[in-house]
């Protein structure tokens, strides 16, 4: 249930003159767009959640599709071509509701996606590997939200953060005091978030240090770690509702500074979207809020995590942010993917041309594309939508 909320939403200056500047941005048109189904013959309900871009040239599509006489659902991969030709489709049998979450690509080219309850391998071909059940392989709900993959090990983070080989065994679990929604490798350590906590582990999963933020919240946080290992943690709140925090962590695990965000849309009661933070070429951040149909984009400094500017759009979630490597930032969420610039000035709108299943919805870019990808309806049925745009 939803409850009336009580706080001010404040506009600064800086978010409305950059919603004028807003208003010159290009609108960017599809070199193509393609619609794809598991089954063609059936009627089925089916969305996108991820899209990777391939290095030797190729998109995969990580979504989910569900028959509609049938309550399981179905974890689907799709790999195209970067000129939108269908190279294979795979699928694989999951629990009732049990929605796709995140998926990463090994090395070579195997695809590793994770569930609610499970994981499941693909390799470069499509051919499922291996598929494990965590939540019947612990007897309890496996809450899974995140996987990654480093030095042949897969680590996945849900009620515990559980590790397995790149053969499917369950090599290491580490127990967490509460879920997680976040695990991020990197060269200073092994770190993981939800609830409040992160944590830095060293490559042998030994604990370094946990940082409990002092005010309690939910498992939903996102984690962007400097090459100092300076970690920049932002988290989502029920109380005040569907707010967040930002929080600077230092290598050493201590809180340099905190800054709260009040929810996104006062005025809102619709979906709340999980809050997103990367970090730009130039030092500065990038925080991603939400709640449909507004999307907030703020550059903070990093030094004193005060806003430098925002910018407001009421154009539907922030389902994934990213960010290349000259400060582009790219959003998608909803019937409008859009890119800023690292001041979060507006560049460019795309448009997806049918109503979209609002959680769905992923992208991927190189230099000179930008895959879009989501749920969105085709002939009264909600089809798989995947897209590409110059990127200028």
């Amino acid at each position: 249930m939803r409850f009336s909320k009580t706080s001010a939403h404040v506009v600064s200056v800086s978010a409305v003159v950059l919603g004028l500047v807003a208003c010159t941005a290009a609108q960017m048109t599809p070199t193509w767009e393609k619609w794809f189904s598991l089954n063609e013959q059936q009627e089925r309900y089916e969305t996108i959640h991820q899209v990777i871009y391939d290095p030797v040239g190729a998109v995969i599509s990580v979504g989910s599709s569900s028959y509609t006489g049938s309550a399981n659902d179905e974890l689907v991969v799709f790999k195209t071509a970067t000129n939108g030709t269908l190279l294979w489709k795979s699928s694989t049998d999951l629990d009732v509701y049990d929605r796709p979450w995140h998926s990463v690509l090994g090395s070579d080219g195997s695809i590793y996606a994770v569930t609610e309850s499970s994981i499941v391998k693909f390799n470069s071909n499509g051919v499922k590997q291996w598929q494990r059940n965590i939540s019947t392989l612990i007897g309890a709900d496996a809450m899974i939200r995140d996987v990654e993959i480093s030095n042949n090990q897969v680590y996945v983070a849900g009620r515990d953060l559980f590790v397995f080989d790149v053969n499917g065994n369950l090599s290491n679990t580490v127990a967490q005091i509460a879920p997680l929604w976040d695990v991020a490798i990197h060269s200073t350590g092994i770190y993981t978030a939800g609830t409040g906590y992160v944590r830095r582990y060293n490559a042998n999963l030994s604990p370094v240090w946990t940082y409990a933020h002092p005010d309690v919240q939910n498992p939903p946080a996102d984690l962007a770690i400097a090459n100092d290992g300076t970690v920049y943690a932002a988290t989502y709140n029920d109380e005040p509702q569907d707010s967040a925090y930002l929080t600077r962590i230092n290598s050493n695990g201590v809180q340099v500074w905190t800054k709260f965000f009040n929810d996104p849309d006062t005025s809102s009661f619709n979906m709340p979207g999980m809050p997103k933070v990367s970090i730009l070429p130039n030092g500065n951040l990038v925080l991603g809020l939400s709640q449909q149909p507004t999307r907030i984009i703020n550059i903070i400094d990093a030094a004193t995590g005060n806003v430098k500017s925002s910018n407001t759009q009421k154009v539907g979630l922030i389902n994934e942010l990213e960010v290349d490597s000259k400060g582009g930032i790219y959003v998608v969420g909803g019937k409008t993917p859009q890119k800023f610039d690292s001041t979060g000035t507006l560049l460019a709108n795309g448009r997806i041309p049918a109503d979209v299943e609002i959680t769905s919805g992923g992208l991927a870019f190189t230099s000179s594309q930008i895959f879009v990808g989501a749920g969105a309806f085709n002939n009264s049925q909600m089809k798989i939508y995947l897209s590409s745009y110059a990127n200028q």
